[in-house]
């Protein structure tokens, strides 16, 4: 702030009132009435400011020092000469009064201030806000200050009294503090154990030390220390300042980690950071839930839990399947133990149903009907997007295995075991109430994890590398299913049609756990070319589906449709036109918007060049990487369409696709 002079009241006061009086001898020489009025118009002029001046002194004296009768002269002096700078200013931003220590110690060396502008002599500061906000830290002159307002009100005038404490030491111990405090990184390998069986002893301890040569790059441009905990695990402490410059590159060691050369699968790593914690211990606890988050997700990416959730970087790998079926066979003994200790069995996918939700749900049917434990599907005729095979099953004596989502807390007891297949998030259940109703929840999913995800299950059987939840749970029958034991015809197909529609008949997402499963439904009597029928379309589905097509735009290598013209009972059309826009040369992704019973609902399909969950969870949606969804409530078709363009700029500038 640049200093100039400033003249006193008085002072101004006094040149004021000569400039009157010379005005008014001038006017006695021409004309003697007109000298008489223009003494009389300064002598007003003189009383007004007086009294002005008096009331502001009257409001001061209040305020600033009390009444006269409760303080005296020597008090009041005190008060004047306080050490800590002190300032009165009115509601208009204009200086009344000041202490000396004001003067001295913030605006050494300045002219006169009374009646200055606030902002003027202190930038930034202003008076009224500091009031509402309690003590508020500002910088000024080299110094920090934290000040605290109070406001007073008198006639009708208000008036803050402001007190600036000099706490520039503290303030530099605790930014110092601040950036020094210790954040935790929980790092894991993800598919070291796959790249094993497929490279020769001697490369895999090469690969394995250039992983560790990278991480150890990575952490000593910090300050923070890397340890090793196992063969594939590490944690690494590193200070908040390192923390937000790692932040910031997006944690690129996942490029460097990825671009190791393996000859065959290639190496990924998964992090989980742990920050803004009261102790290092919570830290270190919150790191492992992001990894384990990371890892859901399909590893190849760092999770970071905030107050208010999870932020993702990376996850531009897919998920590499797990050649081991030895925890498939665990699971499904583990599965059977907790159905046999139940009184009942609920079983239930997620809202708008299709056919992996439905099939996966058959599956474990059998697995209760292994179990002799009573069982029920909830299922939703109204809201699903697999009706030919539910009118299949229900022709085929199925119909007393289904209940509907309100029917459903009738049969739910303190002796229910609730089963939650191809979800895993309360939100996207037909009637989440149930669960709270159920003694026990297991989850079976193949979708990556999403942040408020159920987090009570007794098991949580989660695979991000399985085509679909039909294929995790035919893996679960073949180590169940047993002498006699067999699918009926219908049953296989149902579980053949779940893989069908995830792998796009066997043409993404697919490995060799995926064809194993499908030989098996074979073995068991289904036949393909019954489960395509599931997939059928009626002539009214056909023509609207077309009808979207043509509304398609083709984005940054992407089909996007957004569109309220589709009438009731036609919601099975919007996953349609996604997939049916990846068959056009050039788009690899597609998300279809279509307003449906007041609701935006959002399909995103990929052939696996793009990570469409990852586009769906910016529009509050999740899914696979080769097919998400959203739903958006209460925005126009315009501003639906501006947030999934949004959302495909986001990715492209966040991914390294």
């Amino acid at each position: 702030m640049m200093k100039r002079k400033r003249l006193s009241a008085e002072v101004m006061l006094a040149a004021l009132m000569l400039v009157f009086i010379i005005f008014a001898v001038v006017q006695l020489f021409y004309n003697l009435w007109l000298g008489i009025a223009s003494f009389a118009v300064s002598a007003a002029i003189v009383v007004v400011f007086l009294v002005r001046a008096s009331r502001i002194r009257g409001v001061l004296s209040d305020i600033v020092f009390g009444t006269k009768a409760s303080i005296n002269p020597d008090q009041q002096s005190i008060l004047a000469s306080m050490m800590i700078p002190v300032l009165v200013s009115d509601s208009s931003d204009k200086i009344l009064w000041y202490n000396d220590s004001f003067r001295n110690q913030l605006v050494p060396g300045e002219g006169e201030l009374f009646l200055e502008s606030v902002g003027s002599v202190i930038e930034g500061f202003n008076p009224a806000e500091h009031a509402v906000s309690g003590g508020r830290g500002l910088y000024f002159g080299g110094h920090h200050y934290l000040i605290f307002s109070e406001p007073f009100s008198r006639n009708e005038n208000e008036v803050y009294v402001s007190f600036f404490v000099d706490d520039t030491v503290k303030h530099a111990e605790s930014v110092e503090f601040r950036r020094t405090k210790p954040c935790v990184m929980a790092m894991n390998i993800d598919n070291y154990e796959e790249l094993s069986s497929t490279v020769k002893e001697g490369e895999r301890s090469e690969i394995l030390a250039a992983a560790n040569r990278a991480l150890e790059d990575y952490i000593n441009k910090t300050n923070g220390i890397l340890l090793r905990l196992s063969t594939i695990s590490y944690v690494a402490v590193v200070e908040e300042q390192h923390m937000e410059s790692l932040i910031s590159d997006r944690f690129k060691v996942l490029d460097s980690v990825r671009a190791i050369p393996t000859g065959t699968i290639p190496l990924t790593l998964s992090i989980g950071v742990g920050r803004n914690s009261r102790t290092l211990y919570e830290n270190y606890i919150n790191a492992k839930q992001a990894l384990d988050m990371a890892l859901g997700r399909g590893g190849d990416q760092a999770a970071m839990k905030t107050r208010s959730g999870y932020s993702f970087f990376g996850g531009v790998s897919k998920a590499v399947e797990k050649r081991n079926k030895v925890r498939s066979r665990i699971m499904a003994n583990a599965i059977a133990d907790v159905f046999k200790a139940s009184g009942r069995v609920l079983i239930m996918g997620h809202k708008m149903s299709d056919l992996d939700a439905l099939g996966s749900c058959i599956g474990l049917a059998k697995i209760a009907e292994i179990c002799n434990v009573p069982c029920k599907i909830l299922f939703d005729r109204s809201n699903t997007m697999a009706e030919l095979l539910y009118d299949s099953l229900v022709e085929k004596g199925y119909g007393k295995l289904f209940v509907t989502p309100s029917d459903a807390e009738d049969y739910v007891n303190s002796a229910t075991l609730a089963v939650v297949v191809d979800c895993h998030t309360l939100g996207l259940l037909d009637n989440p109430n149930v669960i709270a109703e159920a003694q026990n929840v297991v989850v079976i999913d193949h979708h990556r994890k999403m942040v408020g995800h159920i987090d009570n299950a007794v098991l949580f059987y989660h695979e991000t590398s399985s085509s679909s939840c039909s294929e995790m749970v035919t893996e679960l029958l073949q180590h169940l299913l047993k002498g006699d034991d067999k699918l009926s015809k219908i049953e296989a197909e149902a579980l053949l049609a779940g893989i069908m529609l995830y792998t796009k008949f066997y043409s993404v997402q697919t490995g060799d756990r995926t064809f194993d499963a499908a030989s098996y439904l074979r073995t068991q009597g289904a036949d393909p070319s019954e489960a395509k029928k599931f997939f059928a379309t009626g002539f009214e589905i056909y023509k609207h589906k077309n009808a979207l097509i043509a509304e398609a735009q083709q984005y940054r290598g992407c089909a996007v449709v957004v569109s309220d013209k589709l009438p009731e009972g036609m919601g099975l059309v919007i996953p349609q036109t996604a997939d049916e826009l990846l068959n056009v040369s050039g788009i690899h992704a597609a998300v279809v918007a279509v307003r449906y019973h007041g609701v935006y609902r959002i399909s995103a399909r990929s052939l696996g060049v793009y990570n469409v969950q990852l586009i769906m969870e910016q529009l509050g949606g999740g899914g696979h990487q080769t097919m998400a969804g959203a739903q958006i409530e209460g925005e126009s078709e315009e501003e639906i369409r501006k947030r999934i363009y949004g959302a495909i700029d986001n990715y492209f500038e966040t991914q390294s696709v």
